[in-house]
């Protein structure tokens, strides 16, 4: 039986709670800074690393691990949690979850032809991309949507690090090259919005980026070319008609690289990608609901057959059994293990899995519902909102809304919504019972003075839609009404915060 997230016993027996707090411990292990608690046992995007009742409606930018994949990695890990994992049983256990995630995504016929690597961040993973990229000639990364995808990627995308420590615990200097060999990395910036804040086409997005790859052949580069399934406010650009044309037209002259790190994708659009030849990027952190920080690359075997050898640089970044054998040049890495790391795609996994069982009409009743009392909730705000999909209705755009406050509080700027983001996740227990966690504010549109106007997002994920999905249509919709109420309050009871401070001025 599936455990729903309110069966989590918040005062287990002394024994169960010694092994939640090393659970804990270990969860939070193996990653960046990122991963750090506050005396409050929350990380700087306000997750926690325990279970909690939190009206989660903040998987687009992190989410924290539920109830249901804490109590399965309570069951399994049982007694372990404080020996030591050996190198060769970490390799299994991720050849395994390899196993596991091909069959997630429909690839048991493709199953020995996608390679896939395994990192402790999304940000982590634009590194594969760079290193999937063949021959000796130096490097063109065109990176899409900037402000729509993770903030550390401008850095990682161009072969830097992005914090002062990695994943394997090397102390490094941030935003210099991870090896020599990606010294001279270009890096061009193509923006997914237009100057009013509108989605570009799909044809004008993908043009621009064919230039780029052009003029980089012509200069002797190689390029890797991001393209977005999903970005933190729903856009997928170019469209996948285009990235297919893309291909084919590119032929070995560029590498594309997919940032679906969002997940919110549906396995037969993975395939078609994968069919083309790109890397598609996922994470467990964010649709799927796993604790932060996970992710994997998917990469066309023959893709990784072509690729450079892995720049020594990476030792500092990655131990070898989260690459694919096979992978040239690989076999440099050190034999490690990250507890942490594993522990944290396990749970991902468990709500991967879940969300797979699921009927789809289930899921396409319950994504239809959110959609409906979330348009009640803008209207009924005065609220705004920034256009996700242009045009198209996919997994992102269903699941994922951006609420523009600059429609009722026409002064909220970016640096407002941050500070409003914050007083809701601090301050809505004290204030209303339940926590409240929505997605941070992402830049799409500007005021009429040049700031960027201030957003919040609300999401599904998918622990939020299976437990959802349990609910007959009358209870889900009243769950659903109850907790927008909620939500609602908590916008406006930080707006008034800030109207009080003097940050925000009434609206005319």
């Amino acid at each position: 039986m599936l455990l729903a997230p309110k069966s989590f016993d918040p005062a287990p027996p002394r024994s169960h709670a010694l092994d939640a707090t090393r659970l804990v411990a270990a969860i939070v292990g193996g990653g960046d800074a990122r991963l750090h608690l506050d005396a409050q046992g929350r990380n700087q995007y306000h997750a926690s690393a325990m279970p909690s009742d939190a009206l989660a409606y903040g998987s687009s930018t992190i989410s924290s691990i539920s109830a249901h994949a804490f109590q399965m990695l309570m069951a399994d890990w049982q007694g372990r949690l404080d020996q030591p994992l050996s190198p060769s049983a970490y390799t299994d256990a991720l050849q395994m979850l390899r196993a596991r995630l091909a069959d997630c995504f429909g690839l048991h016929d493709r199953a020995r032809e996608t390679a896939i690597v395994l990192a402790a961040s999304g940000t982590d993973l634009e590194y594969v991309g760079l290193a999937a990229a063949p021959g000796t000639r130096p490097l063109t990364a065109v990176l899409l949507g900037r402000d729509e995808v993770g903030s550390g990627c401008v850095h990682s995308a161009a072969g830097r690090f992005f914090a002062e420590r990695t994943a394997t615990g090397a102390r490094v200097v941030a935003q210099t090259a991870i090896d020599p060999a990606f010294a001279d990395v270009e890096l061009i910036d193509v923006a997914v919005r237009d100057e009013n804040g509108l989605p570009r086409s799909s044809a004008a997005v993908a043009t621009e980026l064919s230039r780029h790859v052009d003029r980089a052949v012509v200069g002797g580069r190689q390029a890797v070319v991001h393209v977005v399934h999903g970005s933190k406010s729903g856009l997928t650009l170019p469209g996948l008609t285009d990235v297919e044309a893309m291909a084919a037209r590119f032929g070995g002259n560029a590498t594309i690289v997919v940032d679906a790190c969002q997940l919110r994708i549906t396995p037969g659009v993975i395939r078609r990608y994968l069919d083309i030849g790109c890397i598609v990027l996922m994470t467990g952190s964010k649709f799927a609901g796993g604790p932060p920080f996970s992710g994997f690359a998917l990469v066309p075997v023959a893709v990784q057959r072509r690729a450079r050898p892995l720049p020594t640089g990476f030792r500092r970044l990655a131990a070898r059994a989260e690459w694919p054998t096979g992978w040239p040049g690989a076999d440099c890495l050190q034999d490690l293990s990250n507890p942490g790391l594993l522990l944290r795609l396990q749970a991902a996994l468990v709500e991967i899995e879940r969300f797979g069982a699921l009927p789809a009409d289930s899921v396409t009743h319950v994504i239809a519902r959110f959609n409906h009392h979330a348009t009640h909730l803008v209207k009924q705000l005065g609220l705004g909102e920034v256009p996700g999909a242009g045009g198209a209705s996919c997994l992102a755009s269903e699941t994922l809304r951006t609420f523009d406050l600059s429609k009722r509080w026409p002064d909220c700027d970016f640096d407002t919504a941050k500070r409003m983001h914050a007083d809701i996740a601090r301050h809505s227990h004290a204030r209303f019972g339940r926590e409240v966690r929505l997605g941070q504010p992402v830049k799409s549109h500007r005021l009429a003075d040049g700031r960027s106007a201030g957003t919040l997002r609300l999401s599904l994920s998918m622990p939020m839609i299976a437990e959802l999905a349990a609910l007959p249509p009358v209870a889900l919709d009243e769950r659903l009404e109850r907790d927008m109420a909620v939500v609602g309050a908590a916008i406006s009871s930080a707006a008034d915060t800030c109207l009080a401070s003097g940050e925000l001025v009434p609206s005319a």
